[in-house]
């Protein structure tokens, strides 16, 4: 029995100086679990083709989240690898001048840039037989300005458009629908636009150019399309890479809803990304405005 007694009596003491660890572990997993879960909801993993931002404005760098008509998605171009720069001559993808300014508006002095909005590093693609052709002018111009489409086979230009002056500043664009011209898949084609000073002496010209290519959708990309609506699909374009598709998309919303600034900094974030400061600073400058007028 004292044995027994004794026994008890340990058994007793054991208990007593476990029992205050084993409440105070199981309290530390239950603490741990709670801090798992709550962590788990609130860190949402973003989307990685586009994501939901803000546009920015001077104030506090973002528009205010109760403003959903400034919300957009990231326009992220992802070009296809492979791409080299377009054969033949390319002046680049903008130039800077003091000559052709109009001197409307009080710029006589100032530097007036002109920029296609196309890469000048690598060929630009689309799908469509008759894309657009997006180009920018800082200031008004006071001399001609000629469009030009050209591919190494061909002695003739396919596109050859002349534009009286004054020309406006801002986005240009020129349909090749318009034109009649049609780009064959594969075949790689340079175009340029260029201020023409003088033209009986054609090399004062300032030329900005760049290359551009038809290439075949995939079918994974004709089935996104299909489902998209107008707001994602420069987004698809962007990510499968199809760089003057991405641009015309943006840009028809553009001129859908003028008064939204959504679509124009989604437009500067995309030709941020062949940089092109210029335009991005002259787009942005339009957001900012646009996003004043409509708080």
């Amino acid at each position: 029995m004292k044995h027994f007694g004794i026994l008890a009596g340990m058994m007793v003491v054991a208990l007593t100086a476990v029992l205050p660890y084993a409440v105070a572990a199981a309290e530390q997993r239950e603490d741990q679990t709670v801090d798992h879960t709550s962590k788990e909801q609130k860190e949402v993993p973003p989307t990685p083709a586009a994501t939901q931002t803000g546009s920015p404005s001077p104030g506090n760098g973002k528009v205010p989240n109760n403003k959903p008509a400034a919300a957009a998605l990231t326009l992220l171009y992802k070009p296809p690898l492979g791409l080299g720069a377009p054969t033949g001559l390319v002046a680049g993808g903008s130039r800077g001048t003091d000559t052709c300014l109009s001197g409307e508006g009080g710029n006589e002095h100032a530097a007036l840039t002109l920029s296609v909005l196309a890469p000048a590093d690598h060929i630009g693609l689309t799908v469509h037989e008759q894309p657009s052709l997006y180009w920018y002018l800082s200031a008004p111009a006071g001399c001609q300005v000629e469009v030009t489409l050209t591919d190494e086979q061909a002695v003739e230009p396919l596109l050859d458009v002349t534009l009286s002056p004054p020309i406006k500043p801002g986005v240009q664009q020129v349909r090749l629908a318009d034109y009649g011209v049609r780009l064959t898949p594969g075949v790689q084609y340079q175009w340029a636009v260029a201020l023409v000073p003088d033209p009986e002496h054609r090399s004062k010209d300032i030329i900005a150019a760049s290359g551009i290519e038809r290439t075949e959708a995939t079918a994974a990309l004709r089935a996104d399309l299909a489902q998209a609506d107008k707001t994602t699909v420069a987004a698809l374009y962007a990510e499968a890479g199809l760089w003057y598709d991405a641009v015309a998309a943006i840009s028809d919303l553009i001129a859908d809803v003028p008064q939204n600034p959504a679509p124009r900094m989604q437009r500067a974030a995309l030709l941020e990304q062949v940089r092109l400061p210029e335009v991005v600073e002259y787009e942005r400058k339009l957001g900012y405005q646009q996003n004043r007028l409509g708080q």
